[in-house]
């Protein structure tokens, strides 16, 4: 079986969750299949249409989606022609919107953690494009879909709203699921200390500010505890208490940056992610692995990934400082618990969400794809 693996994004790059995922699918695919690279597809963005977004967003007026402009989703189809093996039997896309012009010869199928539309809507403010510019994205990307042999999602959460955004047939859409890109240790090595961790790269939108506040309210009742931010950095502000601690961005491909990174993992006595935008959260899930529970949001995929709760502190949206403060207090006096819930997080992740676990439903599925490709042609 040959496979071209279509993609934006370099295989050496794993420093995020999408990343991350890029580079487990091809593995995943070339352990079934001779695999053929087509990328990194990625022609550079008109710098016109740069400025003149930037000035609309300045004016406060809805600009278009410049990265998919008719323009430059032509020049990326014309790349992946140009590059792909002409002899393969599927063609798997890394990602659904870039794609939406390219014109596959063989059979093809998708990947990715959500659609274009809701995309937008989780991680953009409402009316920041135009909206004739977002039907036309749309529309095409669900056309395109349509005319996959499948299109995958990393939960049902994305499944079941990528189905109702795009009215697709319910047999097209599947839930291969996510991982932890993470090492599995052997055992929860934590220290007993009481220190929460926050890791985002977008310090707002992931609620950081939310953290400290609540930091204010835990330190009445547990003076001792301490917040370290992994990622996008803070207000200055926020680190005038030593007991707040700002690392940095980690690099996973480093294996120096990846081992401290693990280290902060084993050593938190919980992840807060209090989130007001989101898919599936793969910090949480690699965090579970280290046997360090979250604290996060009742929304987008997070139920999922924490057994519905069983292995996480859940919090309905809008989250307060003062509801965040009560969950990180209960955790730190109510040890049995607390000792439960880091065995629950961490049976629960291994089991499914380690990277042989999606490997295998993402080779499950694309098994199915080219058996179902050759029983046609027969």
């Amino acid at each position: 079986m040959k496979v071209n693996f279509i993609t934006n994004l370099p295989l050496q790059e794993v420093s995020g969750g999408f990343s991350g995922m890029n580079v487990a699918a091809h593995e995943a695919l070339a352990e079934i299949a001779e695999v053929h690279c087509v990328g990194p597809i990625s022609p550079r963005t008109s710098p016109v249409g740069r400025l003149a977004a930037k000035l609309k967003r300045s004016l406060r007026t809805p600009a278009k989606f410049f990265a998919f402009s008719e323009a430059r989703l032509q020049q990326i189809a014309e790349q992946v022609a140009r590059q792909r093996r002409r002899d393969a039997d599927l063609d798997f896309y890394h990602g659904f919107t870039p794609w939406i012009r390219c014109v596959s010869p063989v059979p093809y199928a998708a990947w990715s953690d959500c659609c274009f539309r809701d995309y937008l809507d989780i991680y953009h403010p409402a009316g920041s494009f135009d909206e004739c510019d977002i039907a036309r994205i749309c529309s095409s990307e669900s056309k395109w879909m349509r005319g996959a042999r499948a299109a995958l999602l990393s939960s049902e959460w994305a499944r079941l709203r990528t189905k109702a955004h795009y009215n697709l047939p319910d047999t097209l859409l599947g839930n291969v699921g996510i991982f932890g890109a993470m090492e599995i240790p052997a055992q929860d090595c934590h220290n007993g200390g009481r220190g929460f961790l926050f890791i985002s790269t977008d310090f707002a939108r992931k609620n950081g500010l939310l953290c400290c506040q609540a930091m204010q309210r835990v330190w009445r009742e547990a003076p001792e505890a301490t917040l370290t931010i992994i990622g996008a950095a803070p207000p200055a502000h926020l680190l005038a208490d030593p007991r707040v601690r700002y690392e940095g961005y980690f690099d996973k491909s480093k294996p120096d940056q990846l081992a401290m990174f693990a280290r902060h993992l084993s050593r938190a006595f919980a992840l807060i992610h209090p989130t007001t935008a989101d898919t599936t959260a793969m910090v949480v899930i690699e965090a579970a692995f280290y046997g360090c529970p979250s604290i996060t949001v009742r929304d987008f995929a997070l139920p999922e990934v924490t057994g519905n709760g069983a292995c996480a502190t859940l919090l309905d949206r809008p989250v307060t400082a003062d509801t965040l403060a009560q969950a990180m207090i209960s955790l730190i006096f109510n040890q049995r618990y607390y000792h439960d819930l880091r065995a629950r997080a961490r049976d629960f992740s291994i089991r499914r969400f380690s990277r042989g676990a999606f490997k295998k439903r993402l080779q499950d599925r694309v098994r199915h794809i080219i058996s179902e490709a050759e029983t046609k042609r027969a």
